[in-house]
């Protein structure tokens, strides 16, 4: 009988059921994120902005007021209104500034309006949500404790190998 390698099948198992339990409780708190993708997803990206028409004057105001408001309706109108890089730049500046652990109500009308805009820029796969931080914290949780029983495990079968009593042939 092979003590290590049952050890480690034993942790291969108990750590997937752990991961499994882990997620499945946790879930609940996380699946808006998945119905946040889901909702900007399931409507065209230019949708918020040609039928929200405060977002889409506090676009015009604070990125292209140089343009004129017949043209910006008509870009807004497109499927990829938002495509240039120093307004998504602008965008990314606001809301990588915002502190996730700040109540909404504590939000300045520039930071509530950025944080709705931002899913309609031209780069939804680099789009930051500000539930990411609490995502990563769980899964580093989900994950790091069992390679942290791994660690002490394969401590103590190496200190237990010492006492090993050795066999002469």
């Amino acid at each position: 009988m092979n003590l290590r390698r049952g050890l480690f099948r034993l942790w291969i198992v108990g750590a997937a059921l752990f991961v499994l339990a882990y997620a499945s409780y946790r879930y609940s708190e996380y699946s808006e994120i998945k119905a946040e993708f889901d909702d900007a997803a399931s409507k065209p990206l230019a949708s918020t902005l040609a039928t929200d028409a405060r977002l889409a004057d506090w676009v015009y105001k604070k990125f292209y007021s140089d343009m004129p408001r017949e043209q910006f309706d008509k870009k807004i109108a497109t499927e990829n209104p938002i495509i240039e890089p120093k307004v998504v730049a602008q965008l990314k500046a606001i809301i990588t500034n915002i502190d996730p652990s700040r109540p909404l109500d504590e939000w300045s009308i520039d930071e509530l309006l950025a944080y709705k805009m931002y899913p309609n820029i031209h780069e939804l796969g680099a789009w930051p949500t500000l539930y990411w931080p609490g995502v990563l914290r769980e899964a580093a949780i989900a994950l790091g404790i069992p390679l942290a029983v791994l660690a002490l495990g394969s401590s103590l079968l190496w200190a237990l190998s010492g006492f090993a009593v050795t066999r002469q042939p």
